[in-house]
């Protein structure tokens, strides 16, 4: 989840000119909790995991064990603190190993895997589609409504002749509120449609050498900001147009808000996007020995090797947000 339920509420309610409790939103959510597949809804992979243990025998030991440690030991799970865990759960190192297996055995994506086991549609309709011509990028939408609006002329000339005939104003004021409306909806699409198109061009001149070819170690860092300015809108439009929006580009379907990176410095002084951190983690732990798998200070100094200066914290935030839990947990998988 994006955002905490304070904040969501704050959003429907100035959408909605309504006030909206963090409680009805707080209930929705656990209603949605209560659905297949186990784990969907959660806020954080601690979470996910609880969610999914409370489906199971809760009288089982090694269940119950399960939610305390969740519930109490999360935090010293994630800095492996064993001794504290096993010393405040008065549990034995066994029992300790039976409790991490049931946890490791647990989803960390409940929606991907329960998609892998069923038949659903995994169609998306993009709402750009970027070419590459030798050197060149073009935009456009890939359907551009407003073509297709228009007043019809028959009716428009018809309600002119009226208006001119008639003596009832009122029923002559109705007709121009509408002609006026009609158009003012058709020039909002165009406005809307050609606002989307600039954005859309700003991001692929901000991101030229990754469009070009498809290499997500040339993305660059870009935040709303930065296309905002390039644009001459505010952040909130450009979070609005690029908001659960993708691109089809020669190297497949790309969500947009996947572009928007902060920076970090390399050894060289040079700022890069933390997608390219992100990724340069997630290929490491790909290859290492799943016996024997990279703690956070051991990826530190791989990634050191790659040319990428990140501290442990910022190495295990990254993990946790590729969703890729800590390296015991890890080994417990082999």
């Amino acid at each position: 989840m994006e955002q905490d339920l304070e904040a969501l509420a704050e959003d429907l309610s100035f959408k909605k000119n309504k006030w909206v409790e963090v409680e009805e939103i707080l209930t929705i959510l656990l209603n949605i909790q209560q659905l297949e597949p186990v784990g969907i809804g959660a806020r954080n992979i601690r979470e996910c995991l609880l969610i999914q243990l409370s489906r199971m025998n809760t009288k089982r030991p090694d269940v119950k064990m399960g939610v305390r440690l969740l519930e109490e030991h999360f935090t010293d799970l994630h800095n492996r603190n064993m001794d504290k865990i096993k010393i405040h759960l008065g549990i034995d190192e066994d029992e300790l190993k039976i409790v991490l297996r049931l946890i490791a055995s647990l989803k960390m994506k409940p929606v991907v895997d329960f998609q892998e086991g069923v038949n659903t549609n995994q169609n998306i309709l993009p709402d750009f589609i970027v070419t590459r011509n030798s050197d060149s990028i073009e935009v456009c939408l890939y359907r551009q409504r407003s073509e297709s609006l228009s007043i019809n002329s028959s009716w428009k000339e018809m309600a002119e002749n009226n208006a001119k005939v008639t003596t009832d104003k009122s029923a002559v004021q109705y007709i121009k509120n509408k002609l006026q409306s009609a158009q003012w909806f058709i020039h909002a699409v165009q406005q809307r449609e050609s606002t989307m198109l600039k954005i859309m061009k700003a991001v692929v001149q901000m991101q030229y050498d990754y469009f070009i070819t498809g290499d997500i170690n040339l993305l660059r860092p870009m935040i709303l900001k930065n296309i905002a300015e390039m644009v001459g809108v505010d952040i909130s439009t450009v979070s609005r147009i690029t908001c659960n929006k993708y691109a089809e580009t020669p190297f497949g379907l790309l969500l947009l808000k996947d572009l928007f990176t902060e920076g970090i410095a390399n050894e060289h002084g040079q700022v890069i996007s933390n997608k390219v951190i992100q990724s340069a983690i997630e290929e490491v732990i790909e290859k290492e020995d799943k016996r024997n798998p990279y703690t956070d200070q051991q990826l530190v100094k791989i990634l050191s090797q790659k040319g990428f200066s990140v501290a442990r914290r910022t190495v295990a935030k990254y993990r946790e947000q590729l969703q890729i839990p800590v390296s015991h947990v890890r080994g417990l998988w082999a």
